[in-house]
């Protein structure tokens, strides 16, 4: 397995064949928005590979000094076999000169139902069976409520990573819809 800073043509790839399937139509960023971030110099995307065959991909926002997590899947016929713990650590390792991968999870107080509760303990089991760590930073984005995960680096302080989630948020949100739609609580 080896992974590797995609393409162009295999982002667009990826966006259309696998993204689409993956995620829900209103979560997909359309690819010209992607390709404008990654031409901006703030935004970075992944594959896992073996034998040439896409495994896994992440698309990644960064900073100097965090990167976060927009999009993070396995490929279906792939799941279940432990590729997504693997790649997560081939990532940390690929990104160890920053401080730190930020992840943002649903949150499970906002879950609408049992399943999706479960679906949700799940995903943040995975994470933190992975070397991340719970934050106590909220953030409300169009919406949808989060709580934020952090794989870091180095010793850092919650405080440090809301600093840091705010820099990538106003980064890729037109400050118009950023005081509308995004909000970050750190709790005390």
């Amino acid at each position: 397995m080896y992974l590797k800073q995609l393409s162009d043509e295999e982002i667009k790839n990826i966006h259309e064949e696998h993204m689409k399937i993956d995620f829900p139509p209103e979560e997909l960023k359309p690819i010209e928005v992607i390709q404008k971030l990654i031409k901006r110099g703030i935004y970075v995307c992944y594959g896992l590979y073996e034998d040439n065959k896409l495994l896994a991909y992440a698309f990644l926002v960064t900073s100097k000094s965090y990167l976060l997590i927009d999009y993070y899947s396995v490929c279906a016929i792939y799941r279940n076999r432990g590729i997504g713990s693997k790649f997560l650590n081939l990532l940390k390792e690929q990104c160890r000169n920053y401080i730190g991968i930020i992840v943002e999870v649903e949150s499970i107080n906002s879950s609408p139902n049992v399943e999706e509760r479960v679906t949700r303990e799940r995903r943040i089991n995975f994470y933190k069976n992975n070397g991340m760590r719970m934050t106590n930073i909220l953030s409300l984005l169009f919406n949808v409520e989060y709580s934020i995960m952090c794989l870091c680096n180095e010793e850092v302080t919650d405080s440090n990573i809301n600093d840091g989630l705010e820099h990538l948020y106003k980064e890729i949100t037109p400050s118009k819809l950023y005081n509308e739609y995004v909000k970050i609580t750190l709790l005390q």
